[in-house]
C-alpha cells in the first residue's frame, strides 16, 4: 500500500495524462485488466478543444518522441457518469487563475486527486504560458478543492523556485517532470514536421532530466512528488523513487510497448525490494539522504 497526498494507493505505478484516450469504455477496460493504482485524466479544459492539426505525434529515436497534440480534450463534461474501477487523477489546465477554479469546482471531485497542468508547452494561453502565476492560481485552486492538488511543473531553469510558490500555495504534492520543448525539421521540405512547429520531447531522452529536477526538488523541500518521464524499466521507477518521487507515472512506454509494461514494471519493482529485503518508503528519497 502507498501512502500519498493522504489517499491510499495500491502501490506507486500509475498512468500518467495524456496516455489514455478519454473514451470511458477504453477507461473501465484499462482499469480492470492492468489494474493501475491510478489513471491521470487527459488535461481538461473549461471548454473542449480540439486537437492541432496532425502530424501531432512522431518518433524521434527508439524510444523518443515529439508531440504537439494541444491539450486537445472534450471537456469536463466527460467526466459525468464516469464510471472505472481504479481511482481517477483528474489533470485540469486554464488561460488563467479564473479558469482554473471553475474547472476544480466542476471536476475535482471527481477525482481522488486534482493535478493543475501548469507546464504543457503546446498550447499558447495554457500550461507553460501561466507557469508565472504558479502561487496565485495554486492558491485559489487549493481554496475551493475538495481533494488534494498536484501540481505538474516543466524542466525549466526555475522549476526549484516554481517548486516553492506551488507549495507555499498550499499544493499537498508535485508532479514532475512534463515534456521539454523541441522541435524537428524535415530536410527534404526543409519545414517544421509537427503543424504547430514545435512540441514536447518526452520518452527516454528526457529520464535523466527528470531525475535531476526531481532530486532537486526533493533536496530542497521534501515533499511529495509524482516522478514521470522516460519511465521505460523497473530500473527507470527506482531510480526515480531513490531521488524523491514516492510515485511513478507511466506514459511513453505504454504508447512504445503495451499496457503490458504495467504489470511487467510493478512485479520487477516487487522483485527488487524482496531481495533487498526493503519496502517501498525505505528507497524514497536514498539517494538525496545519503
Amino acid at each position: 500500500m502507498t501512502r500519498f497526498a493522504g489517499r491510499d494507493f495500491e502501490d506507486p505505478i500509475i498512468i500518467a495524462s495524456g496516455v489514455v484516450p478519454d473514451v470511458p469504455a477504453y477507461m473501465k477496460r484499462v482499469c480492470k485488466r492492468y489494474r493501475p493504482s491510478a489513471i491521470t485524466t487527459k488535461s481538461l479544459t473549461l471548454s473542449p478543444l480540439q486537437p492541432h492539426p496532425p502530424p501531432t505525434f512522431i518518433k524521434l529515436d527508439q524510444g523518443c518522441y515529439l508531440n504537439a497534440i494541444g491539450l486537445g480534450n472534450p471537456g469536463p463534461s466527460f467526466l459525468s457518469g464516469l464510471e472505472v474501477d481504479c481511482p481517477l487523477i483528474v489533470s485540469v489546465a486554464g488561460r488563467e487563475s479564473q479558469e482554473i477554479v471553475q474547472l476544480v469546482k466542476e471536476a475535482g471531485s471527481k477525482g481522488v486527486l486534482l493535478e493543475l497542468n501548469l507546464s504543457s508547452p503546446n498550447r499558447a494561453g495554457y500550461g507553460q504560458s501561466i507557469a508565472s502565476m504558479t502561487y496565485e492560481v495554486v492558491k485559489d485552486a487549493v481554496s475551493v478543492s475538495r481533494v488534494p492538488i498536484l501540481v505538474k511543473l516543466g524542466p525549466w531553469d526555475n522549476v526549484v523556485e516554481l517548486a516553492g510558490k506551488a507549495i507555499s500555495a498550499g499544493a499537498s504534492g508535485l508532479t514532475l517532470i512534463n515534456t521539454m520543448r523541441g522541435m524537428a525539421v524535415d530536410i527534404e521540405s526543409g519545414r517544421p514536421i509537427l503543424s504547430y512547429v514545435t512540441g514536447g520531447v518526452s520518452g527516454r531522452c528526457i529520464h535523466s532530466v527528470a531525475v535531476r529536477v526531481i532530486y532537486e526538488v526533493y533536496r530542497e523541500y521534501g515533499v511529495e512528488i509524482v516522478g514521470t518521464g522516460g519511465v521505460y524499466t523497473w530500473r527507470d521507477v527506482i531510480e526515480m523513487m531513490m531521488v524523491g518521487a514516492k510515485m511513478v507515472g507511466l506514459g511513453t512506454v505504454l504508447v512504445e510497448r503495451g499496457l503490458e509494461a504495467i504489470n511487467e514494471i510493478r512485479e520487477g519493482l516487487k522483485n527488487y525490494l524482496a531481495s533487498k529485503g526493503l519496502k517501498e518508503e525505505e528507497i524514497v528519497g536514498y539517494a538525496v539522504k545519503r
